[in-house]
């Protein structure tokens, strides 16, 4: 039962939703060319979170590649395409990683806790 439980913090949501036919079939097939184990739902690709480290890896090598020349013709390239979908993945894998730190850890950012007089 211990692989099957849901928690959030134990997944990577990558928000490329199922109506958008061109970026889902590209992760599809990307995950699925990697191995890497995933679900859909109509909003999200979740990829478990022990895979984070193998997955921001890939995505750097299938979706940053050396860009085509550009082309007036077309309004989206593949390179393009590919290029967002990596950054939204590696967004994604940020914002698990940063779900599952340590409480210990100080968040960065505006100390909202100190009092000022």
């Amino acid at each position: 039962m211990a692989e099957d439980v849901r928690d959030t913090a134990m997944w990577i949501n990558i928000p490329v939703p199922a109506d958008d036919p061109a970026g889902s079939a590209l992760l599809t097939q990307f995950l699925k060319e990697n191995r890497f184990p995933f679900e859909q739902s109509r909003r999200f690709f979740s990829v478990p979170s022990r895979e984070a480290d193998r997955l921001e890896e890939r995505v750097d090598l299938w979706a940053f590649r050396q860009e085509m020349p550009a082309d007036e013709r077309v309004h989206t390239s593949l390179d393009g395409t590919l290029r967002t979908l990596g950054e939204i993945v590696l967004l994604a894998i940020s914002a698990a990683k940063a779900n599952v730190a340590p409480n210990s850890m100080p968040a960065t950012g505006i100390d909202l806790t100190r009092e000022t007089h």
